[in-house]
């Protein structure tokens, strides 16, 4: 988003509050897409569906080679993050597709060491474009974008993953379930709010820790960077690992131990505010705080992401899978003005809320989900 940003603000003469204002309508309408897939990744399957949405996103950032107008600016962001949803929605099907339901959380574990390792590279390109007056750069780099989301596209088309479904007779699964019948469903609709928890601790990282330890607590904004990077390293380093060691233990013990790592962070992280007239105790506070938060954050993903899977029937899931993508599309709408208020209170509002929103999941989001799952 901030690249977007600065993107569209060199190439137009369009004020920057403006752009803000379409890339969040983009965005914000977008997040409701993976209510209309859920039965069209039942017919399609998540191989086809995702060509879709890589294509889709890809259009998206060719268009803003081409954007000089507020409305076309909200396309662009609408394609990019609707294709987004579109593959994110389908990612766990084709997840399964490539394990063949064999060692399926490690893949999950691997699948967000790669994310992150794509982060990672990505911010340096975009930081090298941003660092070059010339536009030449800037487009070069959301041309490089849509090349990769095509390069996908093949990828997908060319790949022929076994069927593992074929064989199977799921008596839950034979109806194709609607996102209402998902809702009704009391342990997947407590899964959908232990997740949106999750989601909202993982928004902190794009949306607060930055303006939080260089505005509020007055670090050089070089160490605040250096802390997203150090959750960047974690999550790529230790996701693979952290997966296959969590599968040996029962799943909502792990989620539980996740919340409980971040009520830690959260708590520290609000700590180093009582330390800010010794920027080196204030660093070591974070630095541990971050240290915590990452590896709740590789303990809880490839996690829920099985038992997205386990809870929902065999075949015809998709209601589930796009239900599951809408936490995350929800909290990723959400959170910056929740957590934009929040941090215009004061220093300590934002980790005060999250952490009793964490612990008032923590306490109540689990009692159905126990009965199904052994402790």
């Amino acid at each position: 988003m901030a690249f977007m940003m600065v993107y569209f603000t060199r190439m137009t003469t369009i004020s920057l509050s403006v752009i803000g204002l379409a890339i969040t309508i983009g965005r914000a309408t977008s997040s409701l897409i993976p209510i209309f897939i859920g039965k069209l990744l039942d017919k399609l399957g998540p191989g086809k569906l995702s060509i879709y949405g890589d294509f889709i996103s890809g259009i998206g950032f060719i268009i803003c080679l081409f954007a000089r107008d507020p409305f076309t600016i909200m396309f662009t962001q609408f394609l990019i993050q609707a294709g987004s949803h579109i593959c994110w929605t389908s990612n766990r099907g084709l997840v399964l597709l490539a394990s063949e339901v064999k060692g399926t959380q490690t893949w999950f574990g691997l699948i967000a060491s790669i994310r992150n390792i794509g982060l990672g590279i990505g911010a340096i390109f975009t930081s090298l474009a941003l660092t070059i007056n010339d536009t030449t750069g800037l487009n070069y780099t959301i041309a490089f974008s849509a090349l990769l989301f095509f390069l996908s596209c093949i990828a997908l088309f060319v790949w022929q993953p076994k069927k593992i479904c074929d064989e199977i007779d799921d008596v839950n699964s034979k109806e194709n379930k609607g996102l209402k019948d998902v809702l009704l469903n009391n342990r997947y609709r407590e899964l959908l709010i232990v997740n949106f928890g999750l989601v909202l601790a993982a928004m902190v990282i794009p949306l607060v820790i930055i303006i939080y330890a260089s505005e509020q607590l007055g670090l050089p904004p070089l160490f605040s960077g250096g802390l997203v990077i150090l959750n960047t390293a974690i999550i790529a380093i230790l996701s693979i690992h952290m997966a296959s060691w969590a599968k040996k233990y029962n799943s909502l013990s792990t989620i539980k131990c996740s919340y409980l790592l971040n009520i830690l962070a959260f708590t520290l992280f609000w700590c180093a505010s009582i330390t800010v007239e010794n920027q080196m105790i204030t660093g070591a506070v974070l630095v541990g705080a971050m240290i915590i938060y990452s590896l709740a954050e590789t303990l809880s993903i490839p996690t829920m992401n099985m038992l997205c899977i386990n809870l929902a029937p065999v075949k015809n899931n998709g209601s589930y899978m796009a239900a599951f993508q809408m936490t995350w599309s929800l909290g990723m709408t959400l959170s910056p003005v929740l957590f934009g208020w929040l941090m215009d209170v004061n220093k300590h509002a934002i980790w005060l809320i999250l952490i009793l929103i964490i612990f008032l999941i923590l306490n109540v989001g689990f009692r159905s989900l126990k009965k199904g799952i052994g402790e």
